[in-house]
């Protein structure tokens, strides 16, 4: 069940909903308009969750481009998409924002599924001026011929592959605007050359009054139009000498006050009538309007939604470990304690990653390098050739990104960098653009990785000691909840973890009968469903397989020997996963008695939903869903 919507609606608000409801609004009606915004969006997103600082940044600039561009026919793109509820706002979806990023309601990112307005499903940063670029020349020839607007942050704008796009797009010709929304933040400061480079422009004074200026000195020209707006900007460029844009064959307009909605509509509607590239700079404040967003910009980045206004998950109502984030952490900081090798290393989400306190303890091993997954993942490679032991801490869905670079840079050169992969599995409200699902399958086929997942937090820390004695790659995937509260020892100590051992938990009963076989988050699961079963009269077995690469072939051997049925339960897509491993390891030797079953996420994306309890029910891998499957397979015995 949705939150009541308690959330304020001012008396414009109320009139707009739709972009050209704003027809006719005075600059006075339209500031006023932004403020209801601001306190609408400051109510309704800490009822349901979500992204709250970058739009509550970006209220001024979304009103400026819906008043200006007819964005169904012009066209907006907005990198991440994190900064999107303006504009969900002013495109008639303000009524359902009590179901944002709920299960069947409205999605955290754009999504053309929603509505006409919204041109790309995204959630990644650095795609939106590449993909702008490829919808100005679609659209080249079309009569009229629309705006396309790449809306990108000044962290986005760092990554490789925006660079990428801005010099493809200055060397184009064509024609296209990209407003770079710098408020010096991404979710943690914005960090690197390129930062830094951007701070020096906003704290310019001479540049910031230099528009002002020499606008003021033409007036007193008695030259009239366009000429004179161009040759502004020509003056005003000379204050800055190698102009990183301008060398891309970008014109550059800025930096100006992203909060002056009169401003930018003037901007917005100068710039439109340029041809070429125009990259308009825009100065804005991260959480603009929340009481304590200046002192706590990072911590306002999304809000979560209070427990009495949401359904709590089965998980949520048990005793709780730390969260496998937080087990990382502590097992980083542990082994760095003892072992001067370990350097950790994260993308532009420290806190994220959980490795603040890390950087606090280490800050000479600690490295945060923006949103630049493959850089990362390349300094990594150079720091383990020189003999240091990298973890690079990035989200499942994240390193996809970095993908050559794992491959080219660490496997094909067998380096031992271990892959920590947050937020793996599914991730509830957040959706398909963050399901954190496929990695093994991207993993699994590069020779030489050895791939694990820890059921608990001391699983944790046994795997990343044994990353320390590795002389090649690991991926370690966990997810975004909690340990167990009571971790499941089976016989006496814990031994050192070893490469492809799994560990049985429940003997049960082999004849006949029916092995689960769980990987990572789904032992959990597992042992819930035995539970189940054991009432029922049925006994099965459960292994924690802990690694799917390399598979404890000796073990999984024996086991289908005897076993009507193996059972494999992962929290990743069936196609590449676990179970394949299985299936693929036991094709080697087909005389087993045991048929295999594979219970994992089925060939789809699977929707945001306000819980990751209500998705797996969905991919039909919930506890019931395990229970089930063995009590059919008990029954097809008995037949």
């Amino acid at each position: 069940m949705s939150p009541k919507n308690t959330a304020r609606v001012g008396p414009i608000l109320e009139r707009v909903n739709a972009p050209e409801h704003m027809d006719g609004m005075t600059t006075e009606e339209l500031t006023q308009l932004c403020s209801e915004m601001r306190d609408f969006l400051l109510d309704a997103v800490q009822l349901t969750g979500g992204h709250l600082g970058s739009n509550l940044g970006v209220i001024e600039l979304t009103v400026a481009l819906h008043k200006v561009f007819k964005l169904k026919r012009d066209r907006v793109i907005f990198d991440v998409s994190h900064q999107c509820y303006p504009h969900k706002i002013l495109t008639g979806r303000r009524d359902q924002f009590e179901s944002l990023r709920q299960t069947g309601g409205i999605c955290g990112f754009t999504n053309p599924d929603e509505s006409p307005y919204d041109l790309f499903h995204t959630g990644h940063a650095g795609t939106s001026i590449g993909s702008g670029l490829g919808v100005a020349m679609g659209t080249a020839g079309a009569s009229p011929r629309p705006h396309v607007i790449s809306v990108i942050g000044d962290a986005s704008l760092a990554s490789g592959v925006a660079f990428e796009s801005l010099s493809a797009a200055g060397a184009s010709g064509e024609r296209m605007i990209v407003v770079l929304n710098d408020n010096e933040w991404s979710i943690s400061r914005s960090v690197g050359a390129l930062a830094k480079y951007l701070s020096r422009i906003r704290s310019n004074r001479v540049v910031q009054r230099a528009h002002q200026e020499i606008q003021g000195l033409l007036q007193s020209i008695p030259l009239v139009g366009k000429k004179m707006d161009q040759l502004g900007e020509v003056l005003r460029h000379s204050l800055v000498p190698g102009h990183v844009f301008e060398e891309l064959g970008v014109s550059y307009v800025g930096p100006i006050d992203g909060h002056d909605v009169e401003g930018l509509i003037e901007a917005f509607e100068r710039i439109s009538e340029l041809d070429g590239v125009t990259l308009l700079h825009i100065l804005t404040e991260k959480g603009r309007g929340h009481p304590t967003a200046p002192e706590h910009p990072e911590r306002h980045h999304a809000a979560k939604p209070p427990s009495p206004y949401r359904v709590l998950s089965p998980a949520e109502t048990k005793a709780q470990g730390p969260t496998f984030t937080q087990a990382f952490a502590a097992s980083a900081e542990s082994i760095a304690a003892k072992d001067v090798r370990l350097h950790t290393i994260t993308c532009g989400m420290p806190s994220g990653t959980g490795l603040l306190d890390f950087a606090e303890t280490f800050p000479a091993r600690f490295h945060d390098t923006g949103i630049t997954e493959q850089h990362a993942v390349s300094m990594s490679a150079g720091m383990a050739k020189a003999g240091l032991r990298p973890v690079v801490a990035i989200y499942s869905t994240f390193l996809q990104r970095a993908y050559d670079q794992v491959f080219q840079e660490v496997a094909l050169q067998h380096l031992p960098v271990l892959f920590c992969m947050d937020r793996s599995g599914l991730v509830g409200s957040d959706g398909p653009t963050h399901n954190g699902v496929f990695d093994l399958a991207y993993l699994r086929c590069l020779p030489g990785f050895v791939l694990a997942s820890p059921r608990d937090a001391t699983d944790m820390m046994r795997m990343m000691e044994m990353y320390m004695t590795l002389d090649g790659p690991m991926g370690m995937r966990y997810p975004r909840g909690n340990c167990p509260a009571e971790e499941r020892i089976p016989k006496g100590e814990r031994r050192a973890m070893e490469p492809g051992k799994a560990e049985v938990l429940v003997e049960g009963n082999l004849d006949g009968g029916v092995a689960i076989w769980a990987y990572g988050t789904m032992v959990a699961n597992a042992l819930e469903a035995e539970a189940e079963l054991r009432a029922q009269g049925i006994n099965v077995c459960v292994v924690d397989a802990r690694f799917a690469k390399p598979i404890d072939e000796d073990l999984l051997f024996e086991q289908a020997s005897k076993a009507h049925m193996i059972l494999t339960l992962e929290e990743h897509q069936r196609s590449g996963g676990f179970g394949s491993a299985v299936l693929e390891c036991l094709s080697r030797k087909p005389s087993n008695k045991a048929r295999v079953r594979c219970l994992a996420i089925p060939d789809r994306f699977v929707d945001h939903m306000t819980s990751r309890d209500e998705q797996l029910a969905v991919a039909g891998i919930a506890t019931s869903d395990v229970v089930r499957a063995v009590q059919q397979a008990v029954q097809g015995v008995r037949a």
